[in-house]
């Protein structure tokens, strides 16, 4: 049975971004459509492009702190080595302070580079959630799809019978609509898991479909023949839930009329799968593959899909440390770097193996970009004066606590300002409600309070 994917992801943070991306997608898809080119590998392609372009400015300030702790690690390693074996509170101060120092010596933060992640991460999530599943965020390809799902949906009470009937023929001439079926057993009712199934579908799948679809008729002819003992066998492998309506549909397939009706409706639904399906095929064609099928099962030129993933990965990071600096040999963080260096190419290149190759594709475009851009980069910062990076920063660090400064010294005038307030305006009503008749001030009263607070006060200065 193929796995069932939800329709649209809906995790917090992630689903969210994948909804607003995912009208992009849709956008990118429409406008191709206008140039006459529906193909949904290019639009992975540009589509994986101008997200690269949106978070570059996020990857820079990224890549800049890399260049800056270069710098800084040699002297924050120093400091640990300093205080190293030291627990003691004093020492675990001292350290703090000085390693604080370093950072703002050069203008950034221990967490220089985390809102950077942490802005990214859900949406790359997100993107490979709208690339394993583009008919759930594209309406155009989902629309393809609604026919056969139309009919899957309304016929399939029928189906699950005649899989029940097919599984005790000892001929399993019908195995393959058996198949059908079972693919299908935990799909919903309004459709969209059952898209969700199709859209996963290869051709010998979708050519499955239509033998079912063609051959009920032969199907019937067989189950007219049946006698009691038969029907009783197959009544044995029904649920509790699927006995409620047996009897309608044996009924219906046995009488000679309402069968030779079911026959057609099923033989006039032929035309409608292969209209689907050429339109399908059409737009997930690139080139030779298919990206609806894994290279696993495609094989062929399809291996080179993870061959590239691999390759790119693997360029890329290598790429990427020439703008940073790897941890000092006796630092578990170096041994710990260099494995994931070495693992991660090999890992995207096994899921780019397994996964459809819409992914794969996507994977190796990303790769390929981060290979352009990283490129860049590194000449870039080839240009670039450090000391220039470490100037502007330092700025924005002092602008950015004098804001903060100035933020919090007017919540304290305010704060001031409103005790004032209160004790004056306490004070000034004693003649009526703060004080008694014989001039105390009332208990209990927010006037009596304003005057302990200010007795404690001189009592403490």
């Amino acid at each position: 049975m193929l796995s069932i994917l939800l329709t649209q992801n809906s995790m917090p943070i992630i689903g969210w971004f994948a909804s607003i991306l995912g009208k992009f997608m849709q956008g990118l898809y429409w406008f191709f459509c206008l140039m006459g080119v529906e193909n949904i590998g290019l639009c992975i392609i540009i589509f994986t492009l101008v997200i690269k372009l949106v978070l570059f400015p996020l990857t820079l300030k990224q890549q800049k702190f890399s260049k800056l702790s270069t710098l800084m690690n040699p002297e924050i390693q120093e400091i640990q080595k300093k205080y190293r074996g030291k627990r003691d509170n004093e020492s675990m101060m001292k350290m703090q302070e000085e390693t604080q120092a370093v950072y703002d010596k050069y203008g950034t933060s221990p967490t220089g580079s985390c809102l950077q992640m942490a802005i990214q991460m859900p949406i790359l999530f997100s993107l490979y959630y709208i690339v394993s599943n583009i008919p759930a965020y594209v309406p155009q390809v989902q629309d393809y799809y609604k026919p056969v799902s139309t009919n899957i949906c309304e016929n399939y009470d029928d189906f699950e019978y005649f899989g029940k009937i097919v599984e005790t023929d000892k001929d399993l001439k019908y195995a393959y609509i058996s198949e059908f079926v079972s693919d299908f057993a935990n799909t919903d009712a309004d459709g969209k898991k059952t898209i969700d199934v199709l859209a996963k579908y290869s051709t010998k799948q979708w050519n499955n479909m239509e033998k079912t679809y063609e051959n009920i008729d032969n199907l019937i002819d067989d189950i007219q023949k049946y006698d009691d003992k038969d029907w009783k066998k197959v009544e044995k492998k029904l649920t509790k839930s699927q006995k409620k309506g047996f009897d309608d549909f044996k009924e219906r397939v046995t009488d000679e009329k309402s069968a030779e009706k079911m026959a057609l409706m099923y033989n006039k639904q032929v035309d409608v799968i292969d209209n689907a399906k050429s339109k399908i095929m059409h737009i997930n064609n690139f080139g030779p593959l298919n990206l609806t099928q894994t290279p696993a099962a495609m094989k062929g030129i399809a291996f080179l899909i993870p061959i590239l993933s691999f390759l790119t990965q693997w360029y890329s990071v290598r790429l990427s440390m020439a703008n940073a600096q790897m941890p000092d040999g006796d630092n578990p963080m170096a041994s710990s770097m260099k494995v994931m260096n070495n693992i991660m190419p090999l890992f995207s290149a096994f899921i780019a193996y397994s996964v459809p190759s819409g992914l794969g594709i996507y994977w190796v475009s990303n790769g390929f970009f981060q290979i352009i851009q990283q490129l860049l980069l590194n000449q870039y910062f080839k240009k670039v004066d450090v000391n220039d990076i470490i100037k502007k920063n330092v700025e924005k660090r002092k602008k950015k606590r004098e804001k903060q400064g100035n933020a919090a010294q007017k919540v304290i005038n305010a704060a001031n300002m409103n005790t004032k307030s209160i004790y004056s305006n306490n004070t000034s009503k004693n003649s009526d409600k703060n004080v008694t008749k014989k001039g105390n001030i009332k208990h209990g009263s927010l006037a009596e309070k304003a005057n302990m607070v200010k007795t404690y006060n001189e009592k403490n200065k």
